[in-house]
């Protein structure tokens, strides 16, 4: 709409213009080297106009002779480019929908078209992992060094390359580039962490695991949790080794890193029954069942701290720790196991069966069924037999990545190496079958769906005992 205001002005002005001088005619005349030109002032400006059109013109033209080759190169050069771009999209676009076919032949027409090599490198190295071409691969993520700006992907490329390959080292060595290169990279330093992780360098771990912190790539919460596993590996390792005070020192930090975390109370007892301290391990325990209640706290209270002590009195021991925190299931399904192999079922069946009906599993369930019948009722048993088939699951040491049922806690997923992953946690589904015990969680579900138990992570140090 402006357009075509201007248009009608302009048509006005000219219009107007040339009114004027049809009103204004005038005279113009030339007198030059003996020629006499005379004409009207409206001629003399048409042909001064054209004049100048004509001479706009042929400076153009002879522009266009003089840069018209440098604009054709630079034409054909930024399409050859685009065509090259294109051609990178498409291959990256190949790449992650996994057609190893597609992204050479894209790999090597862009590497055709782009002057940029490292781009080309960075998809043609790419492209050769995924056509499992790992010669290839390594020679263009190496060339990648050669360029400043890509370095740091080449060594990246690299690294990933030798952990697929399984070579921790070398992994870790290009990681080292990296962080040389630039400290604090955040792949470089997770590099690290989980290579040494995996090998059971607990040390090396957490100094990469500082410097995550450090560098702010892990929030204060996710690092203290994180911390708290390699301090509690690191105890065991120090235990086993007969490094008690450190042993001691490193269970007491996990503790405080992570309070109300079972793996770590349980660590810490160990350590002190490890060094012969069994009065602090009974405090210990006492300590930390209101936060930390778990069974195998209980049996060490009961059994292994009890020292030479008759049925009657392991009860009353459990009896005693159950009062630190009377109405939690933990404290009450002590008291009933404890009573059960005592013989004493009333106080089995009482303490059962106080359970709050949220808390119930198949732990109580289970001792209700088996006290019932060491008492002769066996309509009580049935029903609680009844009872155990529909409850949750026990708790038991489950990966919460790949669900994998540990019978001990491990920092490092001994199925799926993820880290931090296990915690003393429900199953998602309801065994198939219900074993006459009350231990940990049992592997559930049906045998396609079961998962592996407890596989020994390669490179662990042996856990203290």
């Amino acid at each position: 709409m402006i357009r075509v205001i201007l248009l009608v002005l302009v048509i006005i002005a000219l219009s107007l213009g040339g009114a004027w001088i049809a009103d204004h005619p005038g005279s113009f005349s030339v007198d030059w080297l003996g020629w006499r030109v005379e004409t009207s002032f409206a001629v003399a400006l048409a042909v001064l106009v054209v004049g100048l059109a004509a001479l706009a013109i042929i400076v153009r033209l002879l522009s266009g002779l003089v840069t018209g080759p440098k604009s054709f190169l630079r034409r054909r050069a930024e399409r050859r480019r685009r065509r090259g771009l294109e051609a990178m999209t498409r291959g990256l676009a190949a790449v992650a929908a996994g057609d190893a076919r597609d992204a050479r032949k894209l790999s090597a027409r862009a590497e055709r078209l782009l002057d940029a090599q490292p781009l080309a490198d960075m998809l043609a190295a790419q492209s050769a992992q995924l056509a499992e071409d790992p010669a290839e691969a390594e020679r263009r993520w190496t060339r990648m060094l050669e360029h400043e700006e890509t370095a740091e992907l080449g060594l990246r490329g690299l690294a990933v390359m030798a952990r697929r390959q399984g070579d921790g080292a070398a992994a870790v060595a290009r990681a080292r580039e990296a962080l040389a290169k630039r400290p604090g990279t955040r792949w470089a330093l997770e590099t690290v962490f989980e290579v040494k992780l995996a090998e059971g360098d607990w040390a090396e771990a957490e100094a990469a695991l500082t410097a995550l912190e450090r560098h702010k790539h892990l929030d204060r919460e996710e690092s203290r949790r994180r911390q708290s596993a390699l301090e509690i590996e690191r105890a065991r390792a120090d235990s086993a080794a007969g490094h008690h005070d450190d042993a001691t020192t490193r269970a007491r930090t996990a503790v405080k890193l992570a309070p109300g975390r079972p793996e770590a109370a349980i660590t810490q007892v160990e350590v002190a029954i490890a060094a012969g301290k069994l009065p602090v391990a009974r405090k210990l325990i006492e300590q930390n069942w209101g936060a930390a209640a778990h069974p195998e706290l209980g049996r060490l209270y009961v059994t292994l701290l009890g020292g030479n002590t008759t049925p009657t009195e392991r009860v009353q021991r459990a009896r005693d720790l159950a009062q630190i925190a009377p109405t939690q299931a933990e404290s009450r399904l002590l008291v009933a196991e404890t009573a059960l192999e005592a013989g004493i079922l009333g106080v089995a069946r009482d303490s059962a069966n106080k359970i709050a009906v949220a808390d119930r599993d198949t732990r109580a369930e289970r001792i209700a069924a088996r006290a019932a019948e060491a008492d002769g009722d066996w309509q009580s048993a049935a029903q609680a037999w009844h009872r155990a088939a529909d409850a949750r699951p026990a708790p038991g040491w489950i990966c919460s990545r790949c669900n994998t049922v540990h019978t001990r806690w491990h920092a490092v997923c001994g199925s799926c190496g993820s880290f931090d992953t296990v915690s003393w946690s429900r199953p998602a589904t309801v065994p198939a079958a219900m074993p006459a015990t009350t231990g940990p969680a049992p592997v559930v579900g049906s045998a396609a769906a079961t998962p592996p138990m407890d596989p020994a992570a390669p490179g662990r140090p042996p856990a203290a005992a």
